[in-house]
């Protein structure tokens, strides 16, 4: 007899692929999530003005910009668990499938914990611009990731961690076939899921329902660029940034209404020298490597511990300025320092679509004016293409890693210490034919921050940071580098220029700690034959070097530069940087920040360096607002259309013919 009494076998609701599918997900939103709040927990000092509860607004919006890279990631998978057929539960399939699982979801969560360490050296999260420098063969990638391993273990062993986490959960996961598969209730609810995330995952992936997919601007709708890298994770910005089609032409103003152009028609100095030369001087260009304003006693005589003795002797007799970086990287500085050109783009010039623009720099200035020209920088030829622009920039010798030959002097892992490198440098100048143009680019208080065997600290170092000491370390290779080319003849004709290629990563006071004093860097201008010593307390910025340095060395011509004649006595001191999708632009008392179209902040620096108070309620600055908007004009059509640079035998046709040079722009040739 057959037994009609028992019971229906219930449906494990559990192991559905559904449910399965929902903890991996959320699994993974956790982990990617708690990765990208790192990037505050470990640089609290540069979010001091955040509160904790507000931070943790933040980071609950950022998990909109989470699931645009979580959906796009996991897509494969989440077609695979949703497929209403019965081969989901093969075990081979299922083992691919959670091998894919845990290396695609590693490898986003492994970039944001990246960058919870590279942010402190460049304030915003990672852009495409990654893997240019992975696949540079001269970056020594692998000496300079086993240091960092060392140096940050903690993440490390995080990382290990979040990846384990990930090897569990795909474990736990693994799908267990039943003879529900045969019934119409599973199939009913395959169905439904792939209709479900088949309609939900597009909308997580796009941000929203919203008419175009979230961007990395989209962040300072809800905050303001300072806290933009909350929002922000590292595998969104690293996409929308590679996926970017270069600058956008601007049109605010017709060419007759414009005040500002690029192109300057002399280079005289009028102000802070002596009347005349009576010679022809020579150049020597310092840049000092991470050498922010913070780091040096001269800037902050209340300094826990001085630094930088002899940098703030060098200083007081020097005309200096409060100076301006015009990028947050090395790669950044050199078009800035050599071809007034600031880096306004989310990529670097040389990462850029405009690289192959036709640039013109200092160098070749100086070249036409009769000056040998030469670069000395202490890493490998091909580091950051440093060799390649300074030739592009009218540089006729580059001296890097591989003309120097005393591997005694190289510490193995990044380039050569700066004290045996500036007295190769020494060497080469003395050989140099009259008058000469040389740049002097450090190299030792960068990271790893070694320092040569037998070298002294002094008692206090104790209490220093790596790179603290490294600063020290540079400062006496400095000292030693003016002592013994105060002995030279050609000392007394030489002009001395000393600037960094960006400010310092650590940081120490508030007023630096901010989008605002992060560009903070020592400009000064040391040549006692012609500039009385002087403090100036005006902006001068990168871009304004190259026009400078021409007018004190008595060059006068028609230059291409972005910048200002710090010695012209018409010129309005001001300063320009763009960093988290933001464009920065200030007059010296107040700075005004911008998505390009829209004022987004405004905040009084006089009385208000740290950024607390956005005045965007209560003032308005349109002059200000105005001149940035000339000025982002300006730089887009000229990188759009290829004019970085004076074409002096078209100026002079035209000149004959009494037309306007380059009138796209709004540049009006001189009578």
């Amino acid at each position: 007899m057959v037994n009609y009494n028992h019971k229906k076998k219930k449906t494990n609701i559990i192991g559905w692929p559904a449910t399965q599918l929902i903890f991996r997900l959320l699994m993974v939103l956790i982990l990617f999530s708690l990765s990208r709040w790192l990037i505050y927990l470990f640089n609290t000092e540069f979010f001091h003005h955040l509160t904790l509860s507000e931070a943790a607004k933040l980071y609950v919006i950022g998990l909109r910009f989470d699931l645009v890279v979580i959906a796009y990631a996991n897509m494969p998978m989440i077609l695979y668990y949703c497929l209403p057929f019965k081969f989901i539960y093969n075990r081979v399939l299922q083992k691919i499938v959670g091998i894919y699982y845990v290396f695609v979801n590693a490898v986003i969560i492994i970039l944001n914990m990246v960058d919870v360490i590279y942010f402190r050296f460049i304030g915003k999260r990672m852009t495409s611009e990654l893997f240019q420098f992975l696949g540079n063969s001269d970056e020594n990638i692998g000496a300079i990731l086993s240091q960092v391993v060392v140096d940050y273990w903690y993440m490390l062993i995080l990382i290990v961690l979040f990846v384990m986490v990930l090897v569990v959960v795909s474990k736990h996961t693994h799908l267990n076939a039943e003879k529900a598969v045969q019934d119409s209730r599973w199939h009913f609810v395959q169905w439904m899921s792939l209709i479900v995330f088949g309609a939900l995952t597009p909308v997580a992936a796009r941000g929203g329902l919203q008419n175009k997919p979230v961007n990395m601007s989209t962040a300072l709708r809800y905050t303001d660029s300072q806290n933009s890298p909350i929002v922000l994770n590292t595998p969104f910005t690293i996409v929308k940034s590679s996926t970017s089609h270069g600058l956008t032409e601007r049109h605010y103003f017709d060419p007759e209404e414009m005040d500002f152009s690029p192109i300057h028609y002399s280079t005289q100095a009028q102000r802070f020298v002596t009347d005349s030369l009576g010679f022809q001087p020579n150049l020597v260009y310092i840049v000092l490597e991470s050498f922010g304003q913070e780091m040096i006693s001269y800037y902050n005589p209340s300094r826990r511990y001085p630094l930088t003795p002899f940098m703030d002797s060098l200083l007081e007799q020097s005309l200096t300025f409060d100076g301006r970086a015009n990028g947050r990287r090395s790669i950044e500085a050199l078009p800035s320092l050599f071809s007034g050109l600031p880096s306004l783009m989310d990529v670097d010039f040389s990462s850029s679509p405009y690289f192959d623009n036709k640039v013109e720099g200092l160098g070749t200035v100086l070249k036409a004016h009769g000056y040998n020209t030469s670069m000395f920088h202490g890493g490998n030829n091909g580091t950051m293409n440093f060799d390649v622009y300074a030739h592009n920039t009218g540089f006729d010798r580059y001296f890097g890693r591989n003309e120097y030959n005393n591997d005694d002097d190289f510490d193995g892992r990044w380039g050569i210490f700066d004290g045996p490198f500036m007295r190769y440098c020494l060497r080469q100048i003395d050989k140099e034919t009259q008058p000469f143009a040389t740049v002097i680019y450090t190299l030792s208080s960068h990271h790893p921050y070694t320092l040569p065997k037998g070298f002294e600290l002094p008692a206090e170092s104790y209490l220093w940071s790596g790179f603290e000491k490294t600063v020290y370390y540079t400062d006496c290779a400095l000292r030693d580098f003016f002592a013994e080319a105060a002995s030279k003849p050609w000392f007394d004709s030489t002009l001395f220029v000393i600037t960094a290629d960006h400010a310092n990563t650590e940081h120490y006071l508030p007023e630096y700690s901010n989008i605002w004093g992060m560009y903070s860097i020592p400009i000064a201008f040391y040549m006692p034959s012609r500039i009385s010593p002087n403090r100036c307390d005006e902006l001068a910025q990168q871009i304004d070097l190259n026009l400078s340095i021409l007018a004190l060395l008595g060059v006068n011509d028609t230059v291409f530069s972005f910048g200002r004649n710090v010695f012209d006595t018409i010129s309005n001191p001001f300063s320009i940087a763009y960093i988290n999708q933001t464009y920065q632009y200030s007059d010296g008392q107040y700075l005004l920040q911008s998505d390009g179209d829209n004022t987004i902040g405004i905040f009084n620096l006089m009385n208000d360096r740290q950024l607390n108070d956005n005045l965007i309620d209560r003032i308005q600055c349109e002059d200000l607002a105005r001149k940035m908007k000339e000025y982002i004009q300006e730089y887009n059509n000229r990188f759009i259309n290829n004019q970085l640079f004076v074409d002096k035998e078209a100026m002079y046709e035209q000149a004959k013919d009494t037309l306007y040079f380059q009138p796209d722009f709004g540049e009006v040739a001189p009578e």
